[in-house]
């Protein structure tokens, strides 16, 4: 993606965050009952422990990167035979010929960009020559890289690199969490509609229940031909086996509850659900998307903001690799003093010191230039994605609005069917108890309210669904702050 392209999205994203940054939170209408399950969520839901233990990883990476500063001690132990020693050996160089020598040093980058080194040396003579001695010396250096590390960038990427991990995983976790608090919230609406469903079912089968009773007492007097029966007793079969898949139904959302919670509920965690407290909940939601409509704000969605962090840790990469691409050129400094032998039989000084520049390079390079394309392309990737989330982020919010709002001209239509299909059943069961219909239409006219409740129960549910969805793709936050995980 070019960079007048990231330009663009970025402003764009801005404008809709200015729109949606004073907006009020919607008001969800959340029970005490759903609060408890996101809070039993959040301490117990697998996928929310394990973004909790990628998040800790990602801190304990980026700490371990400051650990570039730590201190460092080393020792070396050994026999040389000859003053002259080999370039880059791994022995210290401070004895005559045949000696043991022993030395220790510590080392510490500073934060200056600069390595410091001191070490100290012990040698023994033991080759009975004419003048067998020993002698200690103590030395201070430093190195200061001037062109690939200088001032320690390597490590200040990797730093960078890390923090921006760390912030990609919080991100995540965020995502996780939002993602875990809204299908919740969408699992008990559902527990919700079946437990509204099994009401009907019942209240259905008690109306036909009742209407056999009724026709079998008319049967009886010969008020009402037998046939008439038949289609009663179909119906109460018909209600029995719609309240056994209501039972069904509800369990199955239990256990839809409990498997987002991370385990199984008591049952005062999911109490009795009070009458309407289904259409109660709609008509809340309904009423606090008219009145305060939820503004699409991206930079609050999670996903936006891991997506945003993988992009910069992307970029970061790029730099660290570009930098690998350098040489290696340092400048060294040091100083060294003997401590407590006599000066050679040439009145040699006890003080000594040298400086000098060191460099190193690969000689092609190839692996850095395909190191350095891999990031590229990393980040251009990242970017890609950048986009994606941004574009997929408004589909999904415009989504929800739509049907936000198709749900809540649902609701007033349902009401009208409901007051309908009531006044219909009541004419006809009066008409069936004076004698003049049949207990087909009383059927009818019961499976038409069921009908009709059945629907604004749905109707209901759909609004709740609707509304969650659109604060989700909003990009609002469904607990307090203080409630995060």
């Amino acid at each position: 993606m070019s960079g007048l392209a990231v330009a663009v999205l970025l402003a764009f994203v801005g404008c809709v965050a200015a729109q949606g940054a004073d907006a009020p939170l919607p008001v969800l209408g959340i029970t005490p009952t759903v609060s408890g399950l996101i809070a039993r969520a959040r301490a117990d839901n697998p996928r929310l422990l394990a973004e909790a233990a990628r998040v800790e990883s990602a801190h304990g990476d980026a700490a371990a990167v400051e650990g570039f500063y730590d201190t460092a001690i080393s020792a070396a132990s050994g026999f040389a035979e000859g003053a002259l020693r080999l370039p880059g050996s791994a022995l210290p160089g401070v004895a005559p010929a045949e000696a043991w020598v022993v030395e220790t040093a510590a080392s510490r980058p500073l934060r200056q960009g600069v390595r410091l080194r001191a070490s100290l040396a012990r040698w023994d003579s033991i080759g009975g020559g004419a003048n067998p001695d020993s002698g200690t010396v103590a030395g201070l250096s430093v190195e200061k890289p001037l062109l690939r590390d200088r001032g320690f960038a390597t490590q200040r990427l990797d730093a960078e690199a890390a923090a921006q991990g760390a912030d990609r995983a919080r991100a995540w976790r965020l995502a996780v969490w939002q993602e875990t608090c809204h299908t919740v919230i969408r699992a008990y609406t559902d527990w919700l509609a079946a437990h509204a469903e099994l009401t009907e079912s019942l209240a259905a089968s008690d109306r036909v229940t009742r209407l056999l009773r009724e026709t079998e007492a008319r049967v009886a007097l010969d008020a009402t031909p037998a046939y008439q029966l038949a289609a009663a007793r179909m119906e109460v079969a018909f209600r029995q086996d719609e309240r056994l898949q209501a039972e069904a139904a509800l369990r199955s959302a239990r256990i839809r509850i409990e498997e987002l919670v991370g385990g199984a509920l008591a049952d005062d965690a999911l109490p009795e659900p009070l009458a309407g407290e289904l259409r109660r909940w709609a008509d809340r939601c309904a009423a606090s998307g008219r009145d305060s409509p939820v503004a699409l704000a991206i930079p609050d969605r999670p996903e936006w903001l891991a997506a945003a962090a993988a992009a910069a840790q992307a970029d970061t990469r790029v730099r660290r690799a570009r930098e690998d691409l350098k040489s290696d050129l340092s400048l060294v400094a040091g100083v060294g003093m003997r401590l407590n032998n006599e000066p050679g039989p040439r009145g040699d000084s006890d003080l000594a010191w040298e400086a000098g520049v060191v460099w190193r390079r690969p000689l092609g390079y190839d692996a850095e230039r395909a190191r350095a394309a891999a990031r590229e392309a990393d980040a251009r990737a990242a970017r890609a994605d950048l986009t994606a989330v941004a574009i997929a982020a408004a589909a999904e919010y415009e989504r929800a609005r739509a049907a936000f709002t198709a749900a809540c001209g649902r609701l007033e239509s349902v009401d009208r069917a409901v007051v309908e299909a009531r006044a219909g059943l009541d004419a006809e069961a009066e008409r069936f108890k004076l004698g003049e219909g049949r207990s087909r239409l009383v059927l009818d006219a019961q499976k038409d309210l069921s009908s009709a409740n059945r629907r604004a129960n749905a109707a209901a549910a759909e609004t709740i669904r609707a509304f969650t969805d659109l604060a989700r793709a909003a990009g609002a936050s469904f607990a307090p702050l203080d409630a995060q995980p």
